[in-house]
């Protein structure tokens, strides 16, 4: 079973190959398997999407809306963290958007008979491949922007107290 999800779902370099006969009857043959395996990445993602959401939510409002204000109220600008808020809660947008996306593709896979249009089923694979893969890249860009600003709160702690000797 976890062959087939690596198989199924595996960031592939190549898109758009050519299928051989072996490829289009492995398809059909293991159909079923297959889309049982989507059924669960399916179930899996969504629950993955709401704990995400839900987390980058609370990072958002709980951590750096609070912050800011908390800088603004102590007369102390900073434009790295404005930045920095901006760019979260515009790539956290982008992230709901591209995992709408990547479920609503993943939905039509699955709908695909993949035992009578295995061609048509993996092009639609190679679509969804490419959907899952913005929604990493948009999840690894959050990432990103939370250790910049983890790093700008630490140089602000640093600023305001005068020790810069403190660990991150």
């Amino acid at each position: 079973m976890l062959a087939a999800l690596i198989v199924v779902f595996s960031s592939s370099t190549v898109t758009a190959a050519k299928l051989d006969d072996n490829r289009i009857g492995a398809i059909s043959q293991n159909c079923s398997s297959i889309k049982e395996s989507l059924r669960r990445i399916e179930s899996s993602g969504a629950k993955s999407r709401v704990y995400l959401g839900a987390q980058y939510e609370t990072i958002y409002t709980g951590l750096m809306s609070n912050f800011s204000l908390r800088l603004m109220r102590n007369g102390i600008a900073n434009q790295a963290i404005a930045d920095e808020q901006a760019a979260f809660q515009s790539e956290r947008e982008r992230f709901k958007s591209e995992f709408i996306n990547y479920s609503q593709e993943l939905e039509e896979l699955i709908d695909i008979n993949c035992r009578t249009e295995p061609e048509k089923f993996y092009s639609k694979l190679e679509k969804t491949r490419e959907k899952r893969e913005k929604v990493a890249e948009s999840i690894h860009r959050l990432n990103e922007i939370i250790k910049e600003h983890r790093s700008s709160v630490f140089d602000i702690r640093d600023e305001i107290s005068g020790d810069d000797k403190n660990e991150r």
